[in-house]
This record gives C-alpha cells, sequence and structure tokens, in this order.
C-alpha cells in the first residue's frame, strides 16, 4: 500500500492534493436539486454551531467562510438545512 504523503495547508496538517480539492469547492456556489439552484452554505453559516470560530471544519479543512468539500459530512442542504449527505431531498443534480 501506498505510503500517505501530508501537506501542510494554511497552518494544516492534511493528505496531499487536499488543497486543491478545497479550492476547487470554491468555484461550486449553488447546487441544483430537482431543477432548483440552491446557494451553498458556507462553513460557520449553518444552523448548527460547528465551531468554526476556533477551528476548521473537522471533515473537510475548510476555513471559516468557504464552502466545504463537495461530499463532506459537515454541510449542510441548502433546500432543508439537514445534513446533506443524509438528508431525505434528492440529492444535487449537479453542482452549478
Amino acid at each position: 500500500m501506498a505510503e500517505r504523503r501530508f501537506v501542510e495547508y494554511r497552518g494544516v496538517r492534511m493528505v496531499e492534493g487536499w488543497p486543491e480539492r478545497i479550492q476547487a469547492a470554491q468555484r461550486v456556489t449553488h447546487l441544483s436539486i430537482e431543477g432548483t439552484s440552491y446557494p451553498r452554505i458556507p462553513f460557520g453559516s449553518e444552523q448548527d454551531d460547528w465551531g468554526a470560530d476556533a477551528h476548521p471544519c473537522t471533515d473537510c479543512r475548510v476555513a471559516k467562510g468557504e464552502f466545504h468539500v463537495l461530499s463532506c459530512d459537515g454541510e449542510e442542504c441548502p433546500r432543508c438545512h439537514g445534513q446533506l449527505l443524509t438528508c431525505d431531498c434528492p440529492k444535487p443534480d449537479d453542482a452549478d
């Protein structure tokens, strides 16, 4: 098995390649659910307090004000405000 490599990005240790995924996620500002475009909810703006003032997202490592990496456990559904990965809403059609 290949050895995982780590990098430091903005003072946070993470798996190599992850900074590029964080940067790509910032370009996806809306999600399309059943043909309706919803603005994504940045880390720290969720209805629940995920500690954005104290630390990066514990799952995807984004900073307060950034969009979560797509498929992050912490992303809030912009339609129902539940956890996007597990809510009952249809999954996004695509990323606008």
